[in-house]
């Protein structure tokens, strides 16, 4: 875990996908949804940080958009690692957040990941040191590869 510091935010956070109190806050909120209604959450959530990118860090944060995207990329090949880390880091029995793949998401999950952290965006802000600024950029890379892939 590291410390972030960003607009305004101090916590600990972690360079991973669901390594933040955020992540894990949206987790348990989606998990609290029917299975049958978290893609169409998640469908909701990507579209409203694309509509409203003025909206950053005051109605969503870029640890909850990269959680997002990396939901979407858990369900697509190459995306096992991420199902089994979401195992990891979940209170649930059974902690498979979408029942089936999503790959129809990929494209808005990928555009709104490269809003919060593309080169210079908000997700690669604060990073207190170089260890954490590579891994946080490693997390970004390689959702991007499994999304880029899907979206192809």
């Amino acid at each position: 875990m590291a410390v972030y510091r960003g607009e305004g935010d101090v916590g600990t956070f972690g360079t991973g996908p669901f390594s933040s109190d955020g992540a894990l806050d949206f987790l348990d909120e989606l998990t609290e949804r029917p299975p049958q209604q978290r893609a169409e959450a998640l469908r909701q959530m990507l579209g409203y940080v694309l509509a409203n990118r003025d909206l950053l860090w005051r109605e969503y944060f870029p640890d909850e958009v990269v959680a997002a995207a990396a939901l979407v990329a858990a369900t697509l090949p190459g995306g096992e690692h991420l199902q089994h880390r979401l195992t990891q880091v979940s209170d649930e029995p059974d902690p498979v957040i979408l029942p089936e793949p999503v790959p129809d998401l990929a494209t808005s999950a990928l555009e709104a990941l490269h809003f919060v952290a593309g080169p210079g965006g908000p997700w690669h802000q604060g990073w207190t040191t170089e260890a954490d600024q590579a891994e946080a950029q490693q997390t970004i890379n390689d959702l991007t590869a499994i999304l880029q892939a899907a979206h192809s």
